[in-house]
């Protein structure tokens, strides 16, 4: 963690306190994980890989409310120059209580906007991980941000805390029934926890992109999770193979209790033996036996990607969207 702390008591209510860069990096995973449902974006491993690729450095605060922890959130900077100073807050905070008063999200937000003031040459940018609601665009409003004129991120989480014979049964008719195909097939499930393939699959996700025209994570940044989430096994590539030969390919990580569908990749003979349905069906067998909770989808985007949403939208789960962005 970085050293130059600093710290900030919020005036509203001494009741909440958010300090700055206070804890270590095995307290920092071990409060992600009491969050549950955290994303990658607030991760560790995230913060190290962003930092190398874009020289983005991670503050890391904590949110207190009556002497207890009850929030954290990592946002990223980098000055240059001396002059220029960007600022990115990604799907923070992450809370630990769901029922805190109103005051306390305000303090954090307002604490923010008191150590990132506007002012020339900042550039700040914000996804709180809110869902999209009027007193949520209310809350943002009086802490002196405004919204980018953007569609807030929409996915889906998976609670993979349930029983196969659950899950199975909460499969829509359109995914089960490929499922069902696929497990016909004669597939290979190939688990990569090292990264062997991790090159091959990036070269054939970057292809995808282009012809697709759709963003993805940089091949950089991945390979830096890679790095960042290998001590711990937390990189899960699972491949399905047609006669020794791979079809179709998908790239999950950890972090902590929960995991996110980050890249994918499907052939023609793919797609006509079902090796998705296949493949993000032995990831969520995969993740229960690494007692994962929680699988967020990686996104889904009806009006530019209706395939994939339809997809995504079939595995059962609970579809979400984020209040935007704000500056």
């Amino acid at each position: 963690m970085p050293d130059n702390s600093s710290e900030n008591s919020v005036k509203q209510d001494k009741s909440v306190k958010i300090e700055w860069n206070k804890i270590s990096v095995r307290q920092w995973r071990e409060l992600v994980h009491q969050s549950g449902k955290s994303n990658l974006l607030q991760s560790w491993p995230y913060a190290q890989a962003i930092l190398i690729t874009e020289r983005l450095t991670g503050q890391f605060a904590t949110i207190s409310y009556e002497g207890r922890i009850v929030g954290i959130c990592q946002v990223l900077e980098q000055r240059l120059l001396g002059l220029f100073h960007k600022v990115r807050l990604y799907r923070g905070p992450l809370w630990f209580e769901q029922s805190l008063p109103d005051y306390v999200y305000l303090a954090f937000w307002q604490e923010i906007r008191t150590r990132y003031p506007v002012r020339p040459w900042r550039f700040t940018y914000l996804l709180p991980e809110l869902p999209d609601t009027v007193e949520n665009r209310q809350l943002m409003e009086t802490a002196g941000f405004k919204r980018i004129d953007t569609e807030g991120y929409s996915s889906i989480w998976l609670d993979l805390s349930q029983e196969e014979e659950t899950l199975r049964a909460n499969l829509k008719s359109n995914w089960r029934n490929p499922l069902n195909q696929s497990l016909k097939k004669g597939l290979t499930l190939e688990i990569d926890n090292e990264g062997e393939h991790l090159n091959w699959l990036l070269k054939l996700s970057e292809t995808d992109k282009l012809l697709k025209e759709f963003r993805g994570p940089s091949p950089a940044l991945v390979a830096h999770l890679k790095r960042f989430t290998k001590d711990r096994e937390d990189m899960l590539l699972l491949r399905a193979l047609d006669g020794g030969k791979a079809i179709g390919a998908v790239l999950i990580f950890l972090h902590e209790a929960s995991a996110t569908y980050l890249v994918g990749w499907n052939s023609p003979a793919g797609r006509d033996k079902r090796a998705h349905n296949f493949l993000i069906w032995h990831s969520i067998m995969e993740l229960k036996k690494r007692q994962v909770n929680w699988l967020d989808l990686g996104g889904i985007n009806p009006q530019d990607a209706a395939g994939v949403t339809t997809f995504k939208r079939g595995v059962g789960g609970e579809e979400f969207t984020l209040v935007g962005s704000y500056t």
